[in-house]
């Protein structure tokens, strides 16, 4: 009769080669940065950019093609209700009338990325950037852009850059992170998110992604507090779930395991890693498993090391 730990080899070979974790990325929110309007940003972000309003002071009306207006609120309008397409028609329009508003061209990018056209949201955040070299919103989400494509080189240099500008970023830290990642640097990954962690004690996407390059390095212990704390900051995320499911697989908490399947999809009900996921823990036949205490076990995440005592990003 095969024990716990020979189930949890065999079922995990299985898991990886069918379905996989889910892969590190950043809130889908969060990409959005939940702006607050343009107009009450602070200054220090975009230092050489004009307001949303244009130079002259008024609204920023401009005509379009088929004769109505379009001002900066009526795009952002847009963008707000999640009519990213539309969003950047509107931009597009507005920034050829008001070229030296680097808002415009940034917001251009960020509904063209929401949009999924990679190609028109680089030209946008580019052009911000020719405006504002150090606007760290348009770095830092450039660098989204690049990562999407693998172009993981140019991201890392205006990932760099951006922290240079502002060193407490935690987005910059996070994407340093992914891309330290996909390049194989286990080492300045983990550092990386460790100082996004470090930075923000709540930033749930930043313990996820390295509680899951934990996982993928075989160290499951290591990464079933930061996944714990993970889903404990939000349980509306099906990822977080999925992952800490696989993360108590790997320690043979089979029955836990299901319960975070069932989390996953109680999120997003058509999540199908986690209903292979699940289908697979609940055909397993086990003893008594010991007590899962999630709350005790995210408390361990807040033993971690710091980033200042791990090897320093390079």
């Amino acid at each position: 009769m095969r024990t716990n730990r020979q189930l949890t080899t065999v079922l995990l070979l299985a898991a990886f080669a069918a379905v996989g974790c889910s892969k590190p990325f950043d809130d889908p929110e969060t990409k959005a940065q939940q702006q607050p309007p343009l107009s009450m940003a602070k200054p220090i972000a975009v230092a050489n950019a004009a307001s949303p309003k244009d130079e002259e002071g008024t609204t920023g009306d401009v005509p379009t093609k088929s004769g109505g207006p379009v001002s900066f609120a009526n795009a952002d309008a847009a963008y707000q209700a999640k009519n990213y397409s539309e969003a950047a028609r509107l931009f597009e329009q507005y920034s050829e009338r008001r070229p030296n508003n680097a808002w415009g061209h940034f917001m251009l990018g960020l509904s063209a990325w929401k949009a999924g056209d990679l190609a028109t949201a680089e030209g946008g955040f580019e052009e911000a950037l020719k405006i504002d070299p150090n606007h760290v919103k348009s770095l830092v989400n450039l660098s989204r852009v690049l990562i999407d494509q693998r172009r993981f080189d140019e991201a890392l240099v205006r990932l760099t850059h951006a922290g240079e500008v502002d060193p407490t970023s935690v987005d910059v830290q996070r994407l340093l992170g992914r891309v330290y990642a996909a390049e194989h640097k286990t080492d300045q990954a983990v550092t990386a998110y460790r100082r996004a962690i470090a930075l923000d004690a709540r930033d749930a996407w930043s313990m996820n992604n390295l509680g899951l390059l934990f996982l993928e390095q075989n160290q499951a212990e290591e990464a079933l507090p930061l996944l714990c704390r993970a889903v404990q900051l939000r349980t509306d995320v099906a990822a977080f779930h999925n992952n800490l499911g696989m993360a108590l697989e790997h320690t043979g908490r089979f029955l836990a395991a299901a319960e975070e399947y069932r989390g996953a999809l109680t999120a997003d009900p058509g999540y199908g890693k986690a209903k292979q996921n699940l289908a697979r823990v609940e055909a397993v036949k086990t003893g008594p498993e010991e007590p899962f205490d999630l709350e005790a076990i995210a408390k361990r995440s807040e033993e971690a090391p710091s980033a200042d005592q791990t090897t320093a990003v390079r």
